[in-house]
């Protein structure tokens, strides 16, 4: 082994590789690392530092065989493995990197540096005991540097000793003689730090008694009033928080957990059932009109008595409340009062209220009095200025209501006057795009959404709104070229990346996945799934600067916020969309097999013209397929002849700017992702993060039931269809799916082998505990008797399991499907029951019917061939290729596909 020690010149050459790595200059510090190595080729930690400079140059292979070569002739050295560590930090190999910084610290034990990125990684990967004896280490060695006592404050907080960490605070300062004009906040951050340790500890007076000693210290005054009111409340002093939520009220009238927090402290909230009292419903018709007089600007007291009112008293507090948005014409009023219509008597409350208004304007040109609404007649006034106005604004919202209602004929013809009075109002046009969009025409949506999008070209929403529809139409290659109006110039597309623009990826990737173009989808997908990965990755860098600027408070809450991280919902659209994607390229393998006699079978069941349209759609299908294989082909080609070109000008371009040059995508149309060998494997490991963050959400449940069922796992199926059944209930149509198939698959389970039959037992035993001791069939007709009338849904799930139970049922299935008609259901619903007819059943003649039932209920469907579909003059009269599998079913995600469902 070659000596550590180096002669007095080149001991100042590796000072220098050390200096000029910590100042990023790298190729100074390569030529002084080259220098040493010269007359050293075998020292240790010079071969460790050229590697950690080329880990900073992007040349990782290299990096990783210099770092090797050094702890080859330099085991014993703290730096070598420290450096080791650091690479595999940099590549986020946390519990590798961990493994060589206690390697380091085995050879230097009060190494300041190698325990401080210790700790940092400690708390990366929330190895909480570990972090809290790394902090305790440094404690111990630096007592007076105060970055130690609060960093070690923290480790006890996150360890749930809260006690500890507040002794740990208080111990540092009473150090403190006096505290600095420069470093005010950050004591008050501190003090502010400590009553939030004493409220999570259970110790509430004293945190409030913590805050009335420090609230002259304390420079955030608004954070400091909001946590001694929430403490005032929890300890039950009532009358105390009632003054404190008041005092808060008169600086921010408009929030509401001022609001909520002054009804509890009054205890005016609701029971369990949600419902109030008389008493309460008494004393908070007191509350909010003393509120509205004291302030008369805040929106938020005249919107609360919404919530608990009813009857005719609901009715005169809403027609109060929706004459100044339509009289200023504020397009945001139905978005506010929609979270109402979850109480049918309100929602018609409402209409009637608009529609009393609406006629008023039209026969007056003035608002009826207030007084109309109980009854009494209506005081004509002259016309106002604001009158035409705010009957456009009311016949918008009434369009939106009608929508809401599932009236669509009328909201639309409603809309259609807005537009045809104001044609220059693109609000109008976002609000049509939404009501197309539940009629059914995704193409008439798209080109509304468009509309609007380019009367205001500088509005970033409305390209967003105008992108999202025209992926839901279909037309991916337009809302690609629409989206990037707003990105730089160049790779329009990586810019996009770069943004972290999930909702576009998400929408992108279904939209690719409704197309079949799994490749492609995967990668939209995986995209999102990056992004969560550099959240998590991107809270490294604030373990240090948190404790240095004392920002304590908000240092925890982003903790907390990151462990939680994958539970947020683009996450979880993007992961159920991929594992969604891998079922497809699993269950594709099985049709392309099918046999020839299945084949024959389907053909021999249609008619003459059937067998034409179906052998003519084949044909289509596999030419599309052949066209996009070479599209693929050639758009890599040509990727590939380009990459040298732009790696030259990109190259030039970042020496000129100092910057590294980006890696190029080496599958930049997810090729290589849809050609997985094993799509349940990698299902799978989604399904695992889902279920440990997103397992209150059914759909996880339900694609987790789809994963386990192809690989034979009935265990661990079960499981998903016993969460499901606990979430959604017993009743819920997908969970009745899954109950009957597990079942029906139990059913079709060979005779066990005497070393699997404990597995059978339980099986055979949950089996029976899921049907209640009745047969499958009864339990399949059990539903259909008692749920089917409840709506669509049922119906389907209904129909689907009788025919998958009881082939000679098939007839009865149909029938309870078509004769039960399309009245009151979803477009998307309807769509997903043709599917079901046509691709599940297959009953050529029931789907036909069904669809020729749905045309007339559905008269502006793309999918059904409405009569009036595609009304403005700037949709496109040629439909997208795909547009009858794009429109209807943007739900996708809702709902599983039944017919691949039914392969499993």
């Amino acid at each position: 082994m070659a000596s550590r020690e180096l002669p007095g010149k080149e001991a100042g050459l590796f000072r220098q590789v050390v200096k000029f790595y910590e100042s990023k200059q790298y190729k100074k510090g390569l030529k002084a690392a080259d220098q040493v190595l010269k007359k050293f080729p075998d020292h240790g930690e010079t071969l460790a530092m050229k590697g950690l400079i080329l880990n900073c140059q992007e040349r990782k292979e290299e990096a990783y065989e210099f770092v090797r070569r050094g702890l080859k002739h330099d085991l014993k050295s703290h730096v070598c493995w420290h450096v080791y560590g650091l690479l595999h930090r940099s590549d986020r190999n946390y519990d590798e990197a961990i493994k060589c910084y206690k390697n380091a610290l085995r050879i230097d034990k009060e190494n300041q540096q190698i325990l401080r990125d210790l700790a940092n990684l400690q708390v990366q990967i929330r190895d909480i005991p570990g972090f809290v004896e790394t902090r305790q280490q440094l404690l111990a060695q630096k007592p007076a540097a105060k970055v130690n006592w609060i960093s070690y404050a923290v480790a006890q907080h996150l360890a749930s000793n809260f006690e500890l960490a507040f002794e740990a605070l208080s111990a540092y300062q009473n150090t403190l003689e006096e505290v600095p004009a420069s470093e005010a906040y950050e004591h008050s951050e501190m003090l502010l730090y400590k009553a939030m340790l004493l409220d999570e500890g259970g110790k509430l007076q004293e945190a409030l008694d913590n805050l009335e000693a420090s609230k002259e210290q304390v420079k955030d005054q608004l954070g400091l009033l909001e946590h001694r009111a929430s403490l005032l409340l929890r300890l039950e002093r009532h009358q105390d928080a009632e003054a404190a939520y008041r005092h808060l009220l008169s600086l921010g009238s408009d929030n509401y957990d001022y609001h909520r927090g002054l009804q509890a402290s009054l205890k005016l909230l609701p029971g369990g059932d949600g419902k109030w009292s008389v008493e309460q419903l008494r004393a908070l018709d007191s509350l909010y009109t003393e509120l509205q007089r004291t302030y008369p600007r805040s929106n938020a007291a005249r919107r609360i008595p919404l919530d608990y009112k009813e009857g005719a008293s609901f009715e005169s507090a809403a027609d109060a409340y929706v004459r100044p948005f339509l009289q200023k014409g504020i397009p945001s009023l139905f978005s506010d009062l929609k979270p109402l219509y979850r109480d049918a008597a309100k929602a018609e409350i409402l209409g009637r209220v608009l529609e009393r208004i609406h006629e008023a304007l039209l026969r007056d040109g003035s608002l009826p009095s207030l007084a109309a609404a109980s009854g009494e007649s209506s005081a004509q006034g002259s016309p106002a200025f604001w009158a035409g106005e705010a009957r456009l604004w009311t016949q918008a919202y009434l369009a939106q209501h009608y929508d809401k209602l599932g009236r669509i004929e009328e909201a639309l013809s409603f809309m259609e006057a807005c537009i045809e009075e104001q044609p220059a109002l693109l609000d109008l046009y976002s609000v049509k795009s939404r009501l197309l969009k539940h009629a059914g025409d995704l193409e008439g949506a798209s080109a509304a959404a468009d509309k609007a999008r380019s009367m205001d070209l500088a509005d970033r929403y409305l390209n967003g709104a105008a992108v999202k529809w025209l992926f839901r139409a279909g037309k991916i290659e337009q809302a690609e070229k629409t989206a990037t109006l707003f990105t730089k110039d160049g790779e329009q597309t990586n810019n996009l990346f770069d943004m972290q623009c999930m909702w576009y990826e998400v929408e992108c990737g279904l939209a690719y996945l409704r197309q079949q173009q799994y490749g492609k989808a995967l990668k939209m997908f995986s995209w999102v799934s990056k992004h969560f990965t550099d959240f998590t990755e991107d809270q490294f860098d604030f373990h240090s600067y948190c404790i240095r600027k004392m920002t304590l408070r908000s240092y925890m809450h982003m903790l907390r916020m990151e462990d939680g991280l994958y539970n947020h919902i683009y996450f979880s659209k993007a992961a159920w969309g991929a594992i969604r994607t891998y079922l497809k390229l699993h269950d594709r393998p099985q049709s392309a097999t099918q046999s020839a006699e299945e084949e024959e079978s389907k053909l021999a069941a249609m008619s003459a013209e059937e067998r034409k349209k179906y052998k003519q759609k084949k044909r289509k299908e596999e030419q599309k397929r052949k066209k996009e294989e070479e599209a693929e082909a050639a758009a890599a080609r040509e990727a590939e002849a380009k990459a040298a070109k732009e790696r030259e000008k990109e190259k030039a371009g970042n020496k000129k700017a100092g910057g590294a040059a980006k890696e190029k995508d080496p599958d930049p149309d997810g090729a290589a992702l849809a050609k997985t060998e094993d799509p349940l494997g990698k299902a799978t490991q989604l399904l695992q993060k889902l279920k440990e963050h997103s397992g209150e959400r059914l759909q996880t449940h339900l694609l987790a039931f789809e994963v386990h069922l192809r690989k034979g796992k009935l265990l661990l199926a079960l499981q998903a269809a016993k969460r499901a059944q606990e979430l959604a209930g017993s009743t819920h149509p997908d969970v009745h799916r899954l109950v009957v198939r597990w079942c029906r698959a139990v059913e079709a389970m060979p005779a066990p082998d005497s070393q699997v039959s404990t597995v059978r037992e339980v099986i055979d035993a949950q089996a029976k505990a899921l049907l209640g001791g009745q047969t499958l069939a009864q339990v399949s007709e059990g539903f259909r008797t008692d749920h089917a009338g409840r709506s669509l849904r049922h119906r389907a799930a209904a129909a689907e399991m009788l025919a998958l139970l009881q082939q000679q049922q098939k007839a009865a299935a149909v029938a309870l499907l078509v004769d039960g008609g399309a009245g009151g259901a979803s477009h998307a619903d309807c769509v997903e029951v043709h599917e079901l007819l046509r691709d599940t059943i297959q009953d050529t003649k029931g789907a036909e019917a069904w669809w020729k039932a749905c045309q007339a209920v559905f008269s502006w469907s793309a999918y059904f061939q409405g009569a009036k579909r595609l009304p403005l003059e700037q949709a496109d009269k040629k439909p997208a290729a795909n547009h009858l599998a794009a429109n209807g079913v943007d739900k996708s995600l809702e709902k599983l596909s039944l017919q691949d469902a039914q392969k499993a």
